[in-house]
């Protein structure tokens, strides 16, 4: 493993109560000749804002360790793990060590002491739906039975053990084409962007037809029934269905949470549907529900730096979208301030959610008319950002034109408006709305005068007549942003 980078970001990743334990840790399980070296490494990394190698080598260069420097870090890098391990309760681990115990036991002749353990392990495997330990628990205990010549045990269980593998192996394979479905629908939604066309809906028909998604019944456990419910819930956010969107997220958060030992209790997974829930109530008109879900957002406990940015990077995006659906849009202004210096002060970051979130600002600068700060974060999101929406990074081509024209940046936007074109033809992303504003300014630029602009606006308010009150454009932001920005000019107001 690279233990450079690697070891930094984990070190980086532990909190106050963590980084003590792994001291205890440490001064107990190392050798007391070198119980001081891997806390000196430790917290000489833990000072450091940014890794480096150089540095660490010159503070240690009178050290002994430093001589086998890399073996040092690998071996601190596997010892703070082994830290995080045994200060980390969960299920899963619990069950992992109780295996590990049985593992031991049965290697002593000690048989009668790992069945009652495997006892154990199988009943909070059944449980907390841990399904893969079910059939590692039923293997080990007739792997035990059979070193004790049990027959009569044998006789009695064999068969109970090959159909609870067998059911669970179902179990798991249905769960498997869950997941393996909603991987390809994040991944075809990140490559396509935003839906808006009926052709691009019919696009994502292959996850709605699939026989899985047709009945619940077909979901086999609380964890595929969970997926199937997700499904969706993203099926109906992508194709801009709010009300259904709502309904199976609500169902999805109310599954999530009457079955709390078989669902993920790490922070990072309330975290998300409460996210999404809020945004979805958001466009299905809740608002004060949205507003609840993100207060419960904000009562969550990060254990990390990591969660915590995430976590506050959640609660600023979704307050933004919700302040904006009810039209208060001085209180979305004033978390600005918040998510600058979150930005500034956190590289381990969702980049997704990052990317909206400056598609967010940009287009609150643009709604009270600041266009210089609107550009200012504009070129700042396209040094900083590699975009992983197409729709977001198409439709910045076009707000870029907007802030040059209202900034009168002339002589740029020529340049602009054909280096768009090209490139929206290229992703196939010329949709009406594009290709109507792209016609308009080119003749705008060519005649600068009230009569061009009377042509633009002419041409933008057919199109908006024709076009842009049945387009599925209308369910994003920064859409609505150009939309409402050309009518702000047909009217000139």
């Amino acid at each position: 493993m690279e233990t450079s980078g690697g070891l930094f970001a984990l070190i980086k990743s532990l909190n106050k109560s963590e980084k003590g334990y792994f001291k205890k840790y440490a001064n107990f399980h190392v050798r007391n000749n070198e119980k001081n070296n891997y806390t000196k490494i430790f917290d000489a990394i833990d000072l450091q804002k940014t890794y480096s190698e150089a540095k660490l080598i010159k503070k240690f260069k009178n050290e002994r360790f430093i001589n086998q420097f890399a073996v040092a870090k690998n071996y601190l890098y596997n010892m703070i793990l082994a830290s995080l391990e045994a200060y980390t309760k969960t299920v899963t681990i619990e069950l992992r060590s109780l295996l590990n115990r049985v593992e031991i036991l049965a290697d002593k002749g000690l048989y009668t002491q790992a069945k009652k353990i495997l006892k154990k392990a199988k009943k909070i495997a059944l449980e907390y739906e841990k399904l893969t330990y079910v059939a590692e628990i039923n293997l080990l205990e007739q792997s035990i039975l059979r070193q004790e010549y049990d027959t009569r045990g044998l006789k009695d269980n064999v068969e109970n053990f090959t159909q609870e593998i067998q059911d669970v192996s179902f179990q798991i394979d249905n769960i498997a084409i869950y997941e393996q479905l909603k991987s390809q629908l994040l991944i075809q939604y990140i490559e396509t962007g935003g839906l808006r066309s009926e052709k691009d809906i019919k696009n994502f028909d292959w996850l709605i037809k699939n026989p899985l998604l047709g009945d619940e019944r077909q979901a086999l456990s609380v964890t595929a029934k969970v997926l199937f419910n997700e499904l969706h819930t993203l099926y109906y956010a992508y194709t801009g269905d709010s009300k259904k969107c709502y309904e199976y997220s609500l169902k999805l958060l109310q599954l999530i949470e009457s079955n709390p030992l078989v669902v993920e209790t790490s922070i990072n997974f309330p975290t998300f549907y409460l996210y999404r829930h809020s945004i979805h109530c958001s466009n299905a008109g809740i608002h004060e529900e949205a507003l609840t879900a993100i207060s419960r957002l904000e009562g969550l406990t990060p254990r990390t730096e990591i969660q915590r940015n995430n976590l506050l990077l959640k609660t600023l995006n979704t307050r933004i979208t919700v302040y904006l659906r009810m039209g208060q849009i001085q209180n979305a202004m004033d978390l600005i301030p918040d998510i600058k210096n979150l930005f500034e002060n956190s590289k381990q970051i969702d980049s997704f959610l990052k990317e909206a979130t400056y598609w967010q600002v940009i287009s609150l600068y643009i709604i009270s008319e600041q266009y210089k700060t609107a550009l200012n974060w504009f070129i700042k999101a396209n040094l900083e950002e590699r975009f992983l929406r197409q729709d977001l990074e198409c439709i910045g081509r076009i707000i870029e034109i907007i802030l040059h024209f209202e900034l009168q940046n002339i002589d740029i936007i020529e340049y602009r408006v054909k280096a768009a074109q090209r490139f929206l033809s290229s992703k196939n992303k010329l949709y009406p709305l594009e290709n109507a504003f792209l016609t308009a300014f080119r003749h705008l630029i060519k005649n600068t005068d009230n009569k061009g602009m009377q042509f633009f606006c002419e041409e933008i308010k057919t199109f908006l007549q024709t076009e842009a009150t049945a387009s599925l454009e209308s369910n994003y932001l920064v859409y609505l942003i150009i939309v409402s920005w050309l009518e702000s000019k047909v009217k000139n107001v």
